[in-house]
């Protein structure tokens, strides 16, 4: 009887909590890819977890970042990278997936991902950071996370990032000109407050390159080279 009372209490508390919290919109999600020529990196996760880590990036966030198939959204294209892959994410998420270092010069200042979100709008969400500064995609976030202040995402809170409901999976791209000449790590970091929850961020690939002259073999000359055209 003490148990069933206690979930009852904690189920009207929830409740009252998710009840106090206004509802607010979002801008629709970018669907811009960079228009890569060159990719120099590609990190298909279809492949494998091509050498992507889980990190700490919040003293006390629950870890979610697991690789793998999924079946909790549709259209996935094989094995992702995704905030717990066959259910919602837990509440106060909080964890990064960090990429290999890689530098970045006129080869490598382009950024695409292809991937989903599905996150309880302006309170949890992801995004994107190189050296602990968040970085935007072209045309920006579709919303500031934990919008009005009272509840804590870890890793994300008072930043912009993905947010919002069934985003379905869509291109983003993100300009790393800004880190030029910088050796670096994409951190993809997630979190989440105390109360909703929903299905989270999977990431597909990640493809990093330019949008210059398109790379090529040159056959006309022993010894191949590569030209551009």
């Amino acid at each position: 009887m003490r148990v069933l009372i206690t979930i009852i209490i904690c189920l009207f508390t929830a409740c009252i909590a998710t009840a106090e919290k206004p509802t607010f919109d979002t801008q629709p999600p970018s669907r811009l890819p960079c228009g890569l020529t060159n990719v120099l990196f590609d990190w298909d996760f279809a492949t494998g977890m091509n050498g992507f880590t889980n990190s700490i990036c919040d003293d006390q966030g629950v870890p979610v970042w697991e690789h793998g198939a999924t079946t909790y959204v549709t259209g996935a294209p094989g094995d992702v990278w995704g905030t717990v892959l066959e259910g919602d994410y837990p509440t106060d998420a909080g964890e990064a997936l960090v990429s290999p270092s890689f530098t970045v010069n006129e080869e490598t200042y382009l950024m695409e991902i292809f991937h989903y979100y599905d996150a309880e709008n302006l309170w949890d969400g992801g995004n994107v950071k190189v050296n602990g500064e968040v970085i935007e995609p072209l045309m920006g976030y579709p919303g500031l996370i934990s919008v009005p202040d009272g509840w804590y995402a870890w890793c994300v809170d008072f930043q912009g990032g993905f947010t919002g409901l069934q985003s379905g999976w869509l291109t983003s791209c993100f300009n790393l000109s800004a880190f030029d000449g910088q050796t670096i790590q994409l951190s993809f970091e997630f979190g989440s407050d105390n109360t909703v929850t929903e299905a989270g961020w999977y990431i597909a690939s990640v493809k990093v390159g330019n949008d210059g002259p398109v790379a090529m073999t040159d056959k006309t000359w022993s010894g191949a080279k590569s030209v551009y055209r």
